[in-house]
């Protein structure tokens, strides 16, 4: 006959199941009585029913929790031996550093505790990533992979550490590597002149970075417009979409250039105007040879002094002042070295190529400027002076009171000088050489009872004007 052996609490014992209930097993222990276990001593968690999960003639292996006598029963449970079994495991885990997955049932202060296999995991901030520390309150009840760096046991209590420094720090460095893939591919796939699309990323004095997939590049101040630009915080926003050309490609670095891809304000100009076309500018700077003018925002071209005036006595420095505005003609365009030449000078008449009168005949003039003593005319289009003494006034009349500018006039040529393109007339000589004319007349007849008046008689109210 076979001998009963006889259980005791905390006992180990092995055996097979002879009977299986929804709730409960009963196991064969060649004991005075069968032993049974229950949902909830059979593992953690707790399976919903033992039908399917274990059938009769299994071989169980379980510790003996209770005794009783009325009814006669051996309570077995199988959870101390799977914590045993499993913390076994565990150990291997942490001597192989084998990654594992366990569900965060805790946060605490100082770290989240994890559940693997009934055992708690004590994971440490500092053993946990940035990005998942800043969200650590919406962890709870999600699984997280670890390495177990620690397994021990102290008063039959485990004590179990995880970390995921390790992790974390292999998936930077694959992010890294992947990110230096693309930046790579990227890089190899844009050449000198391309047309590229990007997004405003920051936004410096002196220059801008521009981000496109993977790579981004430097847009510096004097490459965005061909006109001057002080702040470009003025000119762009972040994240605003740009068009740029790629000007330079050293290495990894991409230099960038909006202005590129616009006409320059001289090309603009070269398509819009031809030499002999007249325009009009304003006075940019003034130079010892002549005046630079600022044609369209941007386009600058020279006048030089030689081409002002016919008359080299005007002073072109001293006529016009910086924003003064000239009408000239264009001599030339240079689109090589992006200089043009200028004439005034081409678009007057010159003065002198309808001046035939010579000294002592009379003209026809036109007021065209009162000065202090003197007033200044225009003769068949040269300019001409008459000297204060030189008019009809009375003593102590001032000229703009007498005369006024646009008014016709008739004078003696005194003298011409066009080496110095100087002209002097006198309207007081005019006056008296018609007197002599009218007196001359006047002795023909000499037994005229007139005849002995003098001249300043006859044409003294003519004198006073």
């Amino acid at each position: 006959m076979q001998d009963i052996k006889i259980p005791k609490i905390g006992e180990i014992v092995e055996g097979k199941v002879i009977k299986v209930e929804e709730n409960t097993i009963y196991l064969d222990l060649q004991a005075m009585t069968e032993g049974k276990i229950h949902l909830d001593n059979y593992s953690k968690p707790a399976p919903s029913s033992f039908f399917g999960l274990v059938k009769n003639g299994d071989i169980v292996r379980a510790k003996i929790k209770k005794i009783t006598d009325e009814p006669a029963q051996i309570l077995l449970s199988r959870l101390p031996l799977i914590l045993e079994e499993s913390f076994i495991e565990v150990k291997k885990y942490v001597e192989d550093k084998t990654r594992i997955k366990a569900k965060i049932i805790k946060i605490l202060d100082k770290g989240l505790v994890l559940n693997y296999k009934a055992h708690e995991i004590f994971l440490p901030y500092s053993h946990l990533d940035y990005d998942l520390l800043k969200s650590k309150e919406n962890l709870k009840g999600s699984s997280l992979e670890i390495i177990l760096i620690e397994a021990s046991k102290i008063r039959n209590r485990s004590r179990i550490i995880a970390s995921r420094k390790e992790i974390y720090q292999e998936k930077k460095q694959q992010e890294y590597d992947q990110r230096l893939k693309k930046r790579k591919e990227e890089l190899d796939g844009i050449k000198t002149g391309d047309v590229i699309e990007g997004t405003i990323e920051k936004i410096e004095k002196h220059a801008a970075t521009v981000k496109f997939r993977n790579i981004i590049g430097l847009l510096r101040i004097s490459q965005v417009s061909h006109h001057r630009i002080e702040d470009l915080n003025d000119f762009f926003e972040k994240n605003q979409k740009v068009k740029v050309k790629v000007i330079k490609k050293e290495g990894n670095r991409l230099d960038l250039s909006i202005k590129a891809l616009v006409k320059s304000p001289f090309e603009k100009f070269n398509n819009e105007y031809k030499v002999g076309d007249k325009i009009t500018g304003s006075v940019y700077q003034k130079l010892p040879f002549g005046i630079v003018f600022e044609l369209l925002k941007g386009v600058r071209g020279l006048l030089h002094m030689s081409e002002y005036s016919w008359n080299s006595n005007e002073k072109l420095s001293r006529d016009l002042k910086i924003g003064s505005q000239l009408e000239m003609e264009i001599l030339s365009i240079d689109a090589k070295t992006e200089k043009i030449r200028l004439s005034r000078k081409k678009i007057l008449e010159n003065p002198w190529k309808n001046f035939s009168s010579k000294k002592g005949d009379v003209v026809k003039a036109e007021i065209v400027g009162i000065e202090k003593n003197k007033l200044i005319v225009s003769v068949n289009g040269a300019k001409a002076e008459l000297k204060e003494e030189e008019l009809i006034k009375e003593k102590n009349e001032k000229l703009d009171d007498k005369y006024e500018v646009g008014q016709k006039i008739e004078a003696l040529v005194l003298n011409i000088d066009k080496t110095n393109w100087k002209i002097d007339l006198s309207m007081r000589r005019l006056i008296e050489k018609n007197m002599k004319k009218d007196f001359k007349k006047m002795m023909i007849d000499e037994n005229d009872e007139d005849s002995q008046l003098k001249i300043g008689d006859l044409f003294e109210e003519k004198f006073k004007g």
